[in-house]
């Protein structure tokens, strides 16, 4: 401790004994507060002078004259209210040409112009052709930023003085015509006639409502069923969708069976082929039989074509069984009954064959048999051309029948399902109309209700009254000063606004942000004007650390001697509000503390670099610390980093010294300061050890440049 003082003292003792240094230091300690105070003021009341803005202005309007032969222009009315605002340096041109050329040169930082038939527009907004009344505003956004919020702002201004004139003209309209009603009224004595029309009125609009009632629960019965018979049609649909594809599938598996039947069709031409050849070989057979083992064989093959018989006798069951649903059934069982009663006939013809015996040796008999087995052959020769050209062209064609029904089937369902897909949208849509529907009649319903509820008062008034205060009665009740209602209707809702934590003035507002930099500023300035290590050779016996909070102390005395500067000038010179001023020097003199000590440790342990790494870190919290703008409005880059710099927590600590605090706010933002003085700390007594060599390393190449 007592190295660290003498560094200290060491140090205050040379500077008093330089005249030049003293000097250098006495600057030193005021330009900081310079910067604040300069800035500070200029942004003291930025909208104060704004009426040195130049913008054109002109009125192209033509008037309009009513049907009383009143005439009105509004244009004019806007020019001559333009002329007593002295918020903007009012330029009034003859013409859209000159307005629109002195905004392109930059001679005005903007330009109105009434449109020709604005006025008309206004008295006529009621007429299905006329447009809504327009203002034309040019604008030169390249000559500078700020100013073109404040002239988008007077615009803004203008129009809504517009749209309050034109409310209070339609609704003095409304209401003077009102009052012509009421006085024809009186004028004509019929207040008994009108009560009556009232009550008739009166009772129509229950009725309406009644009427609109149902309409509301046919519309909630509607939407019900909508909402059912759309999921009805999703699941017939689903069902749709399914029926298409099992007829497919039936469809595939009737043109394998096509190729089944060509298979089979060749199967019972060979059979029937091969049972001619063997019966033409009983035959032959039968002519040259002499013994019994003729006999056999003859009787072995007779029961081999009986069994042939036999399976195609089934074959053709079968095949009239398959095609059974067909139109075709009738054709296809009649010639399938003929085929089998000519088979039968020829296995008639075979069992006689197979009695016969061995005995068997009559010339008579033998040729008897042959001859029976010949018209046999004849027999199956006619009922293979049968199946061939009669049998198979029906099947075929019963086939071909089934599968375009299966075909036209099948585009029926996938049809059906894009038609019930249509629906479904259809009933959705009328859901979704029917609940629109139902709000439209409701609102329909309360606002018939409120003037049923009007005219009943107004009803009920009039016969109450005597009938000599009847009429007085009714025209209270119709009638109003049109004036009166117009400003009324024309502005019908007062803002009142109430601050909370009141600032005076702009200047006041950006004092914590422009203190909080100049503090800052101060600090960089004391890096680059002194030394940050004491030499080594005036003090021997003092180490690395002693050496460092020795000069360090230097440092922080100048630095609090700045930040006192600083804040007696706002306080005092500016007048800036401050509800709490020690507190502010406070907070002042901690962001100080924390900025020297952060700044002079990272010029300690990186030298020039960490110099430079200063002024980046004030670049980045300059552009995003919310000292200006709010922190939601700067880039999502700014928002995730802004909370690990100090500005931030400095500033915030100010603001509530400047207008009022809540709860512990300003001691909670100190805290959250003096973290970076733990980081200074980190950065100029740890993280210095590691990078001593590479820094002495730097500033010798950096000496050997001769320029730095």
């Amino acid at each position: 401790m007592k190295q660290i003082k003498k560094i200290f003292y060491t140090d205050v003792k040379n500077i008093f004994k330089n005249f030049f240094a003293l000097v250098i230091i006495i600057g030193i300690c005021f330009l900081p507060a310079l910067y604040a105070w300069c800035n500070i003021y200029s942004n003291w009341d930025p909208y104060g002078n704004t009426g040195n803005l130049k913008v054109a202005a002109v009125s192209l309007d033509q008037g309009y004259t009513d049907e009383d032969g009143n005439y009105h222009n509004t244009g004019d009315s806007v020019i001559e209210s333009l002329h007593e605002n002295d918020k903007i340096d009012w330029q009034f041109v003859d013409s859209e040409e000159d307005a629109v050329d002195g905004v392109t040169s930059g001679k005005y930082y903007g330009a109105v112009v009434i449109s020709e038939d604005f006025t008309y527009n206004m008295y006529n907004i009621f007429l299905e052709d006329v447009e809504k009344p327009s203002l034309v505003f040019y604008q030169n956004q390249k000559k500078n930023a700020v100013a073109n919020k404040i002239t988008d702002t007077v615009v803004e201004t203008i129009q809504s003085n517009i749209n309050e004139e034109f409310i209070k003209v339609m609704t003095e309209t409304v209401f003077a015509g009102a009052n012509d009603l009421s006085t024809d009224i009186e004028e004509d004595g019929g207040v008994d006639g009108l009560l009556e029309k009232l009550e008739t009125l009166n009772s129509d609009i229950e009725s309406y409502q009644k009427m609109i009632d149902v309409a509301i629960q046919g519309n909630a019965i509607l939407s019900s069923a909508a909402t059912s018979a759309k999921d009805d049609v999703s699941t017939m649909q689903e069902k749709s969708n399914q029926s298409a594809n099992d007829l497919e599938n039936a469809k595939n598996s009737l043109e394998s069976t096509e190729v089944t039947l060509d298979t089979y069709q060749a199967q019972v031409n060979a059979t029937m082929t091969s049972m001619q050849s063997t019966i033409q070989s009983v035959v032959d057979q039968l002519n040259s039989a002499a013994t019994k083992e003729d006999i056999a064989a003859m009787q072995s093959a007779v029961e081999n074509c009986n069994d042939d018989i036999a399976a195609i006798n089934k074959d053709l069951s079968d095949l009239a069984s398959s095609v059974a649903s067909s139109s075709e059934n009738e054709n296809i069982e009649s010639t399938v009954s003929s085929m089998q009663s000519v088979m039968t006939s020829v296995e008639g013809t075979l069992d006689s064959i197979s009695a016969m015996n061995a005995t068997v040796d009559a010339e008579q008999a033998r040729a008897n048999a042959a001859t029976n087995l010949q018209s046999a052959i004849t027999q199956m020769q006619s009922v293979q051309n049968q199946f061939n050209n009669t049998l198979t062209p029906q099947v075929d064609q019963c086939v071909d029948n089934l599968e375009q029904i299966l075909t036209d089937a099948g585009n029926v369902m996938n049809s059906m399902s894009s038609t019930l897909a249509g629906m479904g949208n259809v009933f959705g849509a009328l859901q979704v109309t029917a609940s629109a529907t139902d709000t439209s009649l409701e609102k329909t319903s309360e606002a018939l209700e409120l003037l049923s509820d009007r005219l009943t008062t107004t009803i009920d008034k009039v016969n109450a009254a005597a009938d000599s205060d009847k009429v007085e009665v009714l025209m209270e009740t119709l009638s109003g000063d049109p004036e009166i209602y117009g400003e009324f209707f024309s502005e019908p809702v007062e803002i009142e606004t109430t601050a909370v934590y009141p600032v005076e003035n702009y200047g006041s507002a950006v004092t914590p942000f422009y203190t909080t930099l100049a503090i800052w500023v101060g600090c960089l300035i004391l890096t680059a004007i002194i030394k940050v290590r004491p030499n080594k050779a005036s003090h021997p016996e003092a180490n690395d650390v002693q050496m460092y909070f020795g000069r360090f102390l230097l440092f922080f005395a100048l630095g609090q001697l700045q930040t006192l500067i600083t804040v007696l000038g706002d306080i005092c010179l500016l007048h800036v509000q401050c509800v709490h001023p020690l507190y502010f020097w406070l907070a002042s003199a901690i962001a100080s503390t924390v900025f020297n000590l952060l700044i002079y440790s990272l010029v300690v342990t990186f030298g020039d670099v960490g110099k430079a790494a200063a002024v980046v870190i004030v670049v980045i919290q300059i552009a995003g610390s919310s000292g200006t703008y709010p922190i939601e409005l700067l880039p999502e880059f700014f928002q995730r980093v802004y909370k690990f710099f100090p500005f931030p927590y400095a500033i915030n600590a100010m603001r509530e010294c400047i207008a009022g605090m809540y709860d512990y706010n300003f001691v909670i933002y100190l805290v959250e300061l003096c973290v970076f003085l733990v980081v200074g700390l980190c950065i100029g007594l740890l993280l210095r050890i590691p990078f001593a060599e590479l820094n002495h390393f730097m500033e010798k190449r950096m000496e050997d440049t001769e320029m730095m």
